[in-house]
């Protein structure tokens, strides 16, 4: 693992070949860098002495640098121990991924030899997986192989995409800001540039080449990027800081150190700040240096004479604009999708529920031990103080861990010859679970004690499971087969509503409930619904625990509002949050380029004004002639922002299923948008409405 992977311990060693050939024998463990500093106070002695897990005590060989947090992003191991050891921390006794080839536990990472790439490799491992189905047909049976890298299994196309989509939104748009910031310092450039004519000028007179003076003018703006880069990077990194300090609720609640600034991240700000000097300071430089000579001598502010000198400047403008509207529209979009999802994902009640999760065999219980446990905690806690109803689930809607899936045959289904059965999300659940968790049954009945291991095997599906395979028909009565056509048969005894299963931005998916007494599932999850704070009943819950069996330890203890709100309030509201602040900089640059165009063309038309008024021209004629101008930027930008808006909903759409064309978000961005860029050009044109003509004749 360890060589493979590249990585040195900082303590100790890593494991010999030799420690994963016998089940048992060797107990060694290499400690992860947070675990040796928090549980051993970064003891460099640590190696060699003995800690017990499990009842085992296991030898300290190692300790991971502080580079190497894990392979996941956020749920960081403690140690590591090797492959032979993993019975010992078993929760299936039954199971055994050495010997039985149907528990597929393990992923294997591997690196290629060089010269070789990943279609040779594809090929090499197709050859033994059709090997594997020659001698092993009924476990194998089209069952490929396939070679990806770490990148493509990051970004894979399925459900676990959202979050990579969602990064690739919230880079483009700060790619965004950063353009918008680079143009607005480009339109300040460009002003400077006017103003420095004369020194321009001078420099080419007395012999200086122009490429030395684009390098000169390109060195300026690259002191520019380099110190809004170093202050970029020192707010991240206080950023990170801060991300640091957030305690994620699991299991074990965990604090996050995925996230750290490292060499690759700083070589890309570098990188970063190079683009944007060039961005921002390549056209003021040229245009600089394509000064006219002798004009330039003679004046420090000269114009050159035609329609197109400040075309530069006003697309950048236009570009400001159109991306801020992006960026609003984006933010605006998010908040709108959000609700949308807020509103559809609380279909269940997901106050005054406290959730308990327990796992018998961790202290070894059989399966017959572990329903009986079950039946008796239910038993006693519904007839509790304080308990309205009582329920087990294996998973609750919108909580950290995933659902299992079921292979089956729909009854009455045409499949095609080369498919055996279709997969759905499913979850385990007990008699008291639907009426605990609130999700209202619309047809047939939910589970019932009655359902026991030797009733006939029977199923809740909701109403899109029920759409989908019997769509116009009632779904009541039918029948699906476990695995395939000669399954088990259950039959559908009820539908339930369709809610949120796994997250707030799922579409409807297809969902089946299985009961507790006949899908025996050992790790479960106690809904306790109470009358008033459920985490009051936790104590009650507590005493029938210790009382049915004192050692078995309660797991997961939290209320669900607390799990509902991190899920699905807190961790949306701050994306939409990072994505609005984007939008309220991308409009202040906006505006600010805006305004600084404005007042330089009125400053350069200052004698022009002058002229104007003194031949009659009253101050709302002035006032058109300089806000047309911005009048026309701001509907350059605002057609193209908008047809950016559309670009960047249908990726929005993806995450958020808000269904087509949000008009709201529109007609409510896109006039204020409008509002507030023209009282930008406003307040110079104002100004320039109010000059004297005396005092603009003799300007110069």
């Amino acid at each position: 693992y360890f060589h493979v992977l590249g990585v040195e311990p900082r303590l100790g060693r890593a494991f010999r070949d030799d420690e994963d050939q016998a089940p048992g024998r060797d107990a060694v463990v290499v400690l992860a860098p947070d675990f040796w500093k928090n549980e051993f106070a970064s003891d460099p002695g640590v190696v060699g002495r003995t800690v017990r897990l499990n009842g085992r005590d296991f030898t300290v060989i190692g300790v991971a640098p502080d580079t190497f947090p894990g392979m996941q992003i956020f749920a960081n191991p403690d140690f590591y121990m090797p492959l032979a050891m993993a019975p010992l921390f078993s929760t299936d006794l039954q199971k055994h991924f050495f010997e039985d080839r149907d528990d597929r536990e393990l992923s294997v990472k591997a690196r290629l030899k060089r010269g070789k790439t990943t279609q040779q490799a594809h090929s090499e491992l197709a050859v033994l997986a059709q090997n594997f189905e020659r001698d092993y047909p009924q476990l194998n049976r089209n069952r490929g192989a396939a070679v990806h890298t770490q990148f493509e299994m990051l970004t894979r196309n399925d459900a676990n995409a959202s979050p990579w989509k969602f990064l690739v939104i919230c880079a483009m748009l700060a790619l965004a800001v950063l353009l918008v910031a680079c143009t607005n310092v480009a339109g300040l450039l460009l002003s400077r540039a006017r103003t420095r004519t004369r020194e321009i000028a001078v420099r080419l007179a007395i012999g200086a080449g122009r490429f030395r003076l684009i390098r000169l003018l390109l060195t300026e703006s690259l002191i520019l990027a380099c110190l809004g880069g170093l202050g970029g990077v020192a707010v991240a990194y206080e950023g990170i800081a801060l991300t640091h300090t957030l305690v994620f609720p699991a299991e074990l609640p965990f604090t996050n150190n995925a996230f750290r600034m490292d060499t690759r991240v700083l070589l890309a700000c570098l990188a970063l700040s190079l683009l944007s000097a060039l961005l921002c300071g390549l056209a003021p430089a040229l245009q600089s240096t394509s000064t006219h000579l002798v004009n330039g001598l003679k004046s420090a502010d000269v114009d050159v004479p035609g329609r197109k000198r400040l075309w530069g400047r006003n697309a950048l403008v236009v570009v400001q604009v159109s991306t801020s509207l992006m960026l609003l529209t984006a933010a605006f979009l998010m908040v709108r999708g959000f609700r949308h999802n807020l509103a559809e994902g609380t279909k269940f009640e997901q106050h005054h529920l406290l959730l308990v999760r327990f796992d018998p065999r961790m202290v070894q219980y059989n399966a017959t031990q572990t329903q009986q446990f079950y039946k008796l905690l239910t038993e006693r806690v519904r007839a509790s103080p304080g308990v309205r109803s009582a329920g087990l689930t294996q998973n609750p809607p919108l909580a950290l861990e995933r659902f299992d899936s079921i292979a089956f045959l729909p009854e009455g289904f045409e499949m095609s010859r080369d498919r055996e059965n279709f997969v759905s999300t499913m979850d385990t659940v007990d008699e008291g679970y639907f009426e605990t968790m609130g999700v209202p049954i619309l047809r047939g009945r939910g589970i019932l004690a009655s359902d026991t291991a030797d009733a006939p095997r029977v199923a809740v599906v909701n109403e899109q499971f029920a759409k989908h395979y019997w769509p116009g028909a009632d779904a009541v009565g039918k029948h699906i087969r476990l695995d395939g056509r000669g399954g088990t048969p259950v039959e559908i005894i009820g539908v339930a509503e369709t809610i949120k299963y796994r997250s707030g931005m799922e579409k409807p998916l297809d969902f089946v409930c299985l009961p507790l007494a006949q899908h025996p599932i050992a790790r479960m999850l106690l809904l306790v619904r109470s009358s008033g704070d459920p985490l009051q009943l936790v104590n009650p819950v507590k005493d029938v625990v210790r009382a049915l069996d004192p050692n078995l330890p309660m797991l997961q203890t939290r209320s669900y509002e607390d799990l509902y709100r991190y899920n699905f309030v807190d961790g949306p509201g701050a994306a939409i949050k990072g994505v609005g602040t984007m939008g309220a900089v991308g409009l202040l640059l906006a505006i600010a380029g805006l305004y600084g165009l404005v007042a330089y063309n009125v400053s350069r038309r200052t004698r022009e004004i002058g002229i104007r008024i003194a031949l009659g021209a009253e101050s709302s004629d002035v006032l058109r002639l300089v806000m047309g101008k911005g009048l026309v930027l701001v509907g350059m930008g605002t057609a193209i922002g908008l047809a950016m808006s559309f670009g960047i909903e249908r990726l929005l759409n993806s995450l958020f299923n808000t269904g087509g064309v949000d008009i709201v978000a529109y007609i409510a961005v896109v006039p204020s948008m409008v509002v507030v860029t023209m009282l930008a050009a406003y307040v110079p044109a104002r100004r320039a409405a109010r000059i004297a003509p005396t005092q603009a004749l003799r300007y110069e």
